[in-house]
């Protein structure tokens, strides 16, 4: 399986839903962040499942 990466900083998180309340898709956020369209879609999913942009809390150990 592949490693995951490091979590995104909350001034990106922020960005990426501000581009898409301006109106870009997706795939404009992704290419002008140079993220990937996956990342892209599970923050803005995130922010209109919670309203927030923060992380959960882990269980266990990190």
């Amino acid at each position: 399986m592949a490693s995951h990466g490091k979590e995104l900083s909350e001034d990106l998180k922020k960005r990426i839903v501000a581009l898409h309340k301006d109106g870009l898709g997706y795939k404009e956020i992704a290419k002008t962040l140079k993220l990937s369209c996956s990342t892209v879609t599970k923050t803005i999913q995130r922010f209109n499942r919670t309203g927030s942009t923060q992380n959960r809390p882990r269980h266990g150990r990190p």
